[in-house]
Protein backbone atom coordinates (compact mmCIF):
# COMPACT_ATOMS: atom_id res chain seq x y z
CA UNK A 1 0.00 0.00 0.00
CA UNK A 2 1.55 3.23 -1.45
CA UNK A 3 1.78 6.48 1.14
CA UNK A 4 1.29 9.60 -0.57
CA UNK A 5 4.18 11.67 -0.43
CA UNK A 6 4.72 15.43 -1.23
CA UNK A 7 6.66 16.14 -4.68
CA UNK A 8 7.94 19.63 -3.54
CA UNK A 9 11.74 18.10 -3.56
CA UNK A 10 10.99 18.77 -7.24
CA UNK A 11 11.97 21.89 -7.26
CA UNK A 12 15.70 21.60 -6.25
CA UNK A 13 18.59 18.84 -7.54
CA UNK A 14 19.01 16.18 -4.54
CA UNK A 15 22.78 14.96 -4.93
CA UNK A 16 24.01 11.86 -3.42
CA UNK A 17 27.94 11.28 -3.40
CA UNK A 18 28.80 7.69 -2.36
CA UNK A 19 32.29 7.28 -0.96
CA UNK A 20 32.52 4.56 -3.76
CA UNK A 21 30.93 6.38 -6.94
CA UNK A 22 30.09 9.00 -8.81
CA UNK A 23 27.19 11.72 -8.49
CA UNK A 24 23.75 11.13 -8.62
CA UNK A 25 20.69 13.08 -8.62
CA UNK A 26 17.40 11.46 -7.17
CA UNK A 27 14.52 10.75 -9.52
CA UNK A 28 11.84 9.30 -7.60
CA UNK A 29 10.76 8.68 -3.83
CA UNK A 30 7.83 6.61 -2.83
CA UNK A 31 6.95 5.31 0.67
CA UNK A 32 4.70 1.99 1.56
CA UNK A 33 4.03 0.24 4.24
CA UNK A 34 6.78 -2.22 4.48
CA UNK A 35 6.36 -6.01 3.19
CA UNK A 36 9.02 -7.45 5.28
CA UNK A 37 7.50 -6.38 8.83
CA UNK A 38 4.53 -5.26 7.85
CA UNK A 39 4.95 -2.33 10.77
CA UNK A 40 7.09 -0.14 9.20
CA UNK A 41 7.41 2.25 5.95
CA UNK A 42 9.64 1.37 3.50
CA UNK A 43 11.02 4.41 1.31
CA UNK A 44 12.14 3.64 -2.01
CA UNK A 45 14.09 5.90 -3.92
CA UNK A 46 15.38 5.82 -7.36
CA UNK A 47 18.83 8.29 -8.31
CA UNK A 48 20.48 8.88 -11.70
CA UNK A 49 23.83 9.58 -13.15
CA UNK A 50 24.32 12.04 -16.13
CA UNK A 51 25.29 8.91 -18.14
CA UNK A 52 22.06 7.20 -17.51
CA UNK A 53 22.57 4.54 -14.76
CA UNK A 54 19.71 4.40 -12.47
CA UNK A 55 19.74 2.53 -8.90
CA UNK A 56 17.03 1.82 -6.72
CA UNK A 57 17.67 2.56 -3.44
CA UNK A 58 15.10 1.20 -0.63
CA UNK A 59 14.72 0.60 3.15
CA UNK A 60 12.43 0.24 6.25
CA UNK A 61 12.74 2.92 9.02
CA UNK A 62 11.33 0.14 11.68
CA UNK A 63 12.99 -3.20 10.68
CA UNK A 64 15.87 -1.60 8.54
CA UNK A 65 15.56 -4.32 6.06
CA UNK A 66 17.69 -2.62 3.07
CA UNK A 67 18.49 -2.82 -0.71
CA UNK A 68 20.58 -1.07 -3.47
CA UNK A 69 20.14 -2.15 -7.26
CA UNK A 70 20.70 -1.40 -10.52
CA UNK A 71 17.23 -0.53 -12.15
CA UNK A 72 15.41 0.34 -15.54
CA UNK A 73 12.82 3.26 -15.43
CA UNK A 74 9.30 2.86 -16.59
CA UNK A 75 8.50 5.94 -19.36
CA UNK A 76 6.47 7.68 -16.38
CA UNK A 77 10.00 8.51 -14.47
CA UNK A 78 12.04 8.65 -18.02
CA UNK A 79 10.49 12.10 -18.35
CA UNK A 80 11.52 13.44 -14.75
CA UNK A 81 14.64 11.13 -15.22
CA UNK A 82 15.76 13.95 -18.02
CA UNK A 83 14.38 16.93 -16.61
CA UNK A 84 16.21 16.49 -12.94
CA UNK A 85 19.36 15.64 -15.34
CA UNK A 86 19.13 18.94 -17.10
CA UNK A 87 18.37 20.46 -14.05
CA UNK A 88 21.79 18.60 -12.38
CA UNK A 89 23.25 19.50 -15.06
CA UNK A 90 22.74 23.69 -14.76
CA UNK A 91 23.03 24.19 -11.36
CA UNK A 92 25.40 23.85 -8.67
CA UNK A 93 23.66 21.68 -5.65
CA UNK A 94 23.54 23.75 -2.45
CA UNK A 95 24.35 20.26 -0.33
CA UNK A 96 25.70 16.87 -1.48
CA UNK A 97 24.48 13.92 0.88
CA UNK A 98 27.01 10.78 1.39
CA UNK A 99 23.75 8.53 1.65
CA UNK A 100 20.35 8.71 0.56
CA UNK A 101 18.48 8.30 3.51
CA UNK A 102 19.74 11.59 5.40
CA UNK A 103 19.34 13.46 2.10
CA UNK A 104 15.45 12.39 2.24
CA UNK A 105 15.23 12.83 6.27
CA UNK A 106 16.31 16.12 5.21
CA UNK A 107 13.80 16.72 2.84
CA UNK A 108 10.82 15.34 5.32
CA UNK A 109 12.11 17.40 8.09
CA UNK A 110 11.46 20.72 5.75
CA UNK A 111 8.48 19.56 4.43
CA UNK A 112 9.30 18.53 1.02
CA UNK A 113 8.29 14.94 0.95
Amino acid sequence: MSIETRNEWCREVVVLRPPTGRLRFLVHVNKERCPYCSSGVRTTSIWGTVTGFTEEVAWCGHCFNATCYAVRLPPTQRERFEAMRSAFLSETPATVWDAARPALEDLERRGLL
